[in-house]
């Protein structure tokens, strides 16, 4: 239902709600689908690597990093965004209608899939911007050192600016870019390599899939929905999604853990290969002694939830079992249930986030964990999930920290909308500290190669300040980190503005393929060996080896690539100066003292840049 149809009475309720964000967060966000190998990822406004794992949210600001023997596949809705190794990404803006990827360094292979109505989708790289104009598959190799940039079109067209040059990109054909200060635009056949043949290995048919009739393609997760289960229909439900294989006892948001991502706040990371959009999206309802997943009615662009669940106001009063230390609980919502943010209290987004699943005419008031909320009604309360705070802040797994609960007790437990606050100092630090308190455990001295094997040591290593200078940052060798990747140390050139392009009316159809997909097996903390960084004083900086992530991702130091070692991306190209300089697509031109001149299609056309 739209957002007209919400009544004054809704409005006033959630104008007394507390406020929180000043803006709405995000409405669409992507995943991390696939990893072969070791991703690191950092947030926004973070500066340290941590190691991703599977179905860990993609959202702007954050920057993700394959080493150079590993290989990923990020998706988002239908689309899907293949990394080489050694190639990092930052997500400059990712929302209903932009769709903005910065590649620093290394390569990737863009598979779009539908190109939406007024839809953007730019690729930025050091010496210009790639646009893309039809659904297709894309290969783009930011090039580096003495090696130009690449921009392979298999299936589509696209157009590549920067400095003097517009060059058209045609199905089959690759443009090959040259130079430094001025560039040179040459146009080859498109090759496929093995790097190509392994992302295709992972392609899907969407017109294969029974999912996409009753979900958007633009929900992400969506994809792997048919071979982990089924569709059927239930009384007073609708279409349901029944997850095969699960358990006996399996209760949803229970085997996976959280994580602290910006600008929500907690966010439920499941385990399951499956675990993405039933747990973002939609709500979870027993039917006839089986779980199954309610989306709700179709939405073409659905809102992306960190967890649908209501938080226990008081969860000490449900355990059975004597425990130290303070608890916190949470439930899966049914259908018909209120969603509320405990990180906004916009009307529009709530209302938004509730859409389909329940009636947004009728939201109720916000529970807040006072003795009248026992008594609202939650068909799955009893189903509810208790763990310590530590395990909870310290991105642990939670299946097997739950504790055990007395039912009777759960049905009738005080309900809160408002999540655990974030823990500081000694506690973890969430998105950074507590990833690293979740592994340590798992880490030997030996293993790590430092004394004591203590990984509480770590120096946050900050973004280098010299942009394209290809100094090599000073790496604390006390908590394992990621290598710093680095760029090209030429200058970039000034770059004209990018046009908006008009788009063909005409929208390729996928081909059919097999829909491989990587099952997730369950997993404990992670195991992993604190690397050796070398210092390296050329373009290219030793690899970490780090064993693969057992459940929660494990917090890594570091802190280099596009804002440390490498050049300051967004902020400035080349040139003099570490915001000044070059022509990265989204900083200043030219050289001169910081923030510099020059400009790219959404920097300063000269003078002082931005």
């Amino acid at each position: 239902m739209r957002f007209a149809a919400k009544s004054l009475i809704v409005v006033a309720l959630l104008a007394a709600a507390p406020a929180v964000a000043q803006q709405d967060p995000p409405t669409r966000v992507g995943r991390v689908a696939v990893v072969s190998g070791e991703l690191g990822f950092h947030g926004k406004g973070e500066t340290a690597w941590s190691k991703a794992s599977v179905n860990y949210p993609v959202a702007t600001g954050e920057s993700f990093w394959t080493d150079p023997q590993s290989r990923a596949e990020l998706r988002v809705g239908s689309r899907s965004i293949g990394l080489a190794g050694n190639t990092q990404i930052d997500i400059a803006k990712l929302d209903q209608e932009v769709m903005q990827v910065a590649v620093p360094q290394g390569r990737i292979d863009l598979r779009v899939r539908t190109l939406l109505e007024g839809e953007s989708i730019e690729i930025d790289l050091p010496q210009g911007a790639v646009w893309i104009l039809q659904p297709g598959i894309y290969d783009i190799d930011s090039g580096g050192g003495d090696q130009p940039e690449r921009i392979a079109v298999f299936e589509g067209s696209a157009r590549f600016v920067g400095g003097t040059l517009d060059v058209a990109i045609n199905a089959g054909d690759a443009a090959v870019i040259s130079g430094a200060q001025t560039l040179t635009a040459s146009i080859e056949k498109a090759t496929p390599d093995e790097f190509t043949k392994w992302c295709r290995s992972r392609d899907f048919d969407e017109r294969r899939l029974a999912a996409s009739y009753h979900v958007s393609p633009q929900m992400t997760g969506y994809e792997e929905l048919d071979e982990y289960g089924s569709w059927r229909r239930a009384a007073n439900y609708g279409t349901v999604w029944y997850p095969r294989s699960v358990p006996m006892g399996w209760i949803p948001y229970r085997d996976g853990y959280w994580s602290w991502v910006e600008p929500w706040g907690w966010n439920w990371i499941d385990v399951e290969p499956w675990g993405f959009a039933p747990f973002h999206y939609g709500r979870w309802a027993q039917i006839d002694g089986l779980w199954g997943w309610v989306p709700g009615d179709y939405a073409p662009s659905p809102v992306y939830a960190p967890a649908l669940v209501g938080f226990l106001g008081d969860p000490a009063s449900l355990v059975t079992a004597a425990v130290d230390g303070a608890l916190t609980g949470w439930f899966p919502l049914a259908p018909g249930e209120t969603y509320w943010p405990w990180y906004t209290n916009d009307p529009r987004y709530i209302t938004a986030l509730n859409s389909g699943i329940a009636d947004p005419r009728n939201l109720g008031a916000r529970p807040a964990g006072d003795p009248a909320s026992a008594n609202l009604h939650y068909a799955n309360r009893r189903f509810a999930t208790v763990v310590s705070q530590q395990t909870f802040a310290a991105a642990q797994p939670i299946g097997r920290s739950a504790l055990p609960i007395a039912d009777r007790a759960a049905q009738h437990a005080r309900v809160t909308a408002q999540a655990p606050s974030r823990p500081a100092g000694g506690l973890a630090a969430a998105s950074g500290a507590g990833r690293a308190a979740a592994s340590a455990a798992a880490v030997s001295p030996r293993a790590a190669g430092v004394r004591g094997g203590s990984l509480e040591r770590a120096a946050a290593g900050g973004r280098s300040a010299a942009a394209m200078s290809g100094a090599t940052p000073r790496v604390s060798r006390a908590a394992p980190r990621f290598a710093a990747p680095k760029m090209s140390q030429a200058g970039a050139p000034h770059m004209a503005a990018a046009p908006r392009f008009a788009r063909p009316a005409s929208r390729m159809a996928a081909p059919r393929m097999a829909a491989p997909h990587m099952a997730a097996p369950r997993m404990a903390a992670p195991r992993m060996a604190v690397p050796h960084v070398a210092r390296a004083a050329g373009p290219h900086v030793a690899a970490p080896r780090m064993a693969a992530p057992r459940g929660p991702v494990a917090h890594l130091g570091g802190g280099a690539g596009p804002h440390g070692g490498g050049p300051a991306f967004h902020l400035g190209g080349g040139g003099a100066g570490p915001h000044g300089g070059g022509s990265a697509p989204h900083g200043g031109g030219g050289g001169g003292r910081p923030p510099g001149g020059g400009g790219g299609p959404h920097g300063a056309a000269g003078g002082k840049g931005h």
